[in-house]
């Protein structure tokens, strides 16, 4: 068996892999194993395929600027915009960067929420206000427009001092 066009330095066989390792005066380490019986070792590196490196295609379309053309060969007047300032315009537009809407500062503005009524808390609250048209009557008087309903049927009030004070006593004026 031919190991090169030098000399060998040093041979050793692995017992485990099956494989022959030898050194040679080049400085070439060659590894010899059989296909069959081999196990691991230098059959690793063999099944693996060899990687090329992966090709960038792309396509720069730069702007040729030819200060003295002829107007008939003169592209646009509009000026090229460097990547990084349209990225920046990008930002700041809301479409473009598909920001989400800001939260709305006043409540029920927009649109974004609900007519009164459409949960059961927003209408009772609505039918408590349509109840309450008289907040702007005097206190005084919405609890003396209840006396006379309070005289014939004093349910909620006698009750409460039957037992303690069965005949009312008020204080006198004058």
């Amino acid at each position: 068996m031919e190991v090169g066009e030098s000399h060998v330095i040093k041979a050793a066989w692995h017992p485990k892999l099956n494989q022959i390792m030898v050194g040679s005066g080049d400085g070439v380490v060659r590894v010899y194993y059989d296909p069959e019986r081999s196990v691991r070792g230098a059959k690793l590196c063999m099944v693996k395929k060899r990687t090329e490196a992966k090709q960038v295609n792309y396509i720069v379309t730069q702007r040729i600027i030819t200060p003295y053309a002829l107007p008939l060969f003169k592209e646009g007047n509009d000026r090229q915009k460097s990547t990084y300032r349209q990225m920046i315009k990008d930002r700041k537009d809301p479409v473009r960067s598909k920001n989400p809407d800001p939260p709305q500062l006043i409540k029920g503005t927009g649109g974004k929420t609900a007519q009164g009524g459409s949960t059961l808390h927003s209408w009772m609250a609505k039918q408590i206000a349509v109840k309450n048209k008289d907040d702007h009557i005097d206190p005084r008087e919405r609890i003396l427009r209840h006396a006379k309903d309070a005289e014939e049927n004093p349910y909620w009030v006698d009750n409460a001092y039957q037992k303690t004070q069965p005949k009312p006593i008020f204080r006198e004026i004058g």
